[in-house]
């Protein structure tokens, strides 16, 4: 809302039949709306904006690519919602985020964590788009581990170097691969690689065919991450990389 405004967020509870919205089964549903007044979105940009890549921002140090709504239509549709959106030029936007409602009560104490779950350390994330940034970072924290967010190469590389010196490595670092306005995760591992050969990255990207993607290891990656991922496949990958350990994560 470039000229000011007010963001409405509120929440109900609904019960959706079979045909009020194509993707949710019939059922009881929380559903959040968040509704603001800026100048809406255009009819013919609408059906694209979850497209993975899709902007309407130019490209640059202010660029977007798309991938916040992305992870966030995944993110519901993991937990078997979903999102529908109203828009019109000069008219405002509102979404509307459907989730499964529950009766039961959560138990006192907590699941035990799942196996293979890996142990707590600290990671480094490095990342040009921020809303990627801070929604990796905050998965990594609700796991347990110490995160640092950078937004290009040059800065990974720097607080690597900071970490290994202070005699606190960081235990696996996470990688994307194109950085358009800076060194992007190619040129990083080879700068990381030559500090610490021994460096335990992973590669995250949103070009699957891309043939560094395809052959990371070449490069010195000890992983790859394609995009959107949930939280199970960042654990997973995390896991295989750093080791399952004595320290749980937390839950």
């Amino acid at each position: 809302m470039p000229l000011g405004g007010v963001v409405t967020v509120q929440a109900a509870n609904v019960v959706m039949g079979a045909r009020d919205l194509p993707s949710l089964l019939a059922g009881q549903y929380v559903r959040l709306s968040i509704a603001d007044q800026g100048p809406g979105i255009a009819k013919d940009v609408l059906p694209k904006i979850f497209d993975p890549y899709f902007s309407t921002k130019q490209r640059g140090l202010q660029k977007g690519m798309g991938l916040g709504l992305t992870i966030c239509h995944a993110v519901v549709q993991k937990h078997g919602g979903a999102i529908a959106v109203e828009s019109a030029p000069e008219a405002g936007t509102t979404f509307h985020l459907y989730l499964p409602a529950t009766l039961k009560l959560s138990g006192a104490e907590k699941a035990p964590p799942p196996a293979g779950v890996a142990r707590a350390g600290q990671v480094l994330v490095m990342d040009d788009d921020a809303v990627v940034r801070k929604v990796v970072g905050m998965a990594l924290q609700s796991m347990g581990h110490e995160v640092e967010l950078t937004a290009d190469g040059d800065a990974a590389v720097e607080s690597y170097l900071k970490a290994k010196n202070l005699g606190r490595p960081f235990d696996v670092v996470i990688l994307d691969l194109m950085v358009p306005a800076g060194m992007g995760g190619k040129e990083t591992i080879q700068a990381l690689l030559m500090i610490d050969p021994g460096v335990k990255a992973v590669l995250m990207s949103g070009y699957g065919e891309d043939p560094v993607v395809l052959e990371h290891e070449r490069y010195g990656f000890k992983g790859a991450l394609p995009k959107p991922f949930d939280h199970e496949k960042l654990q997973e990958i995390l896991c295989r990389v750093m080791g399952a350990g004595a320290v749980k994560a937390k839950q």
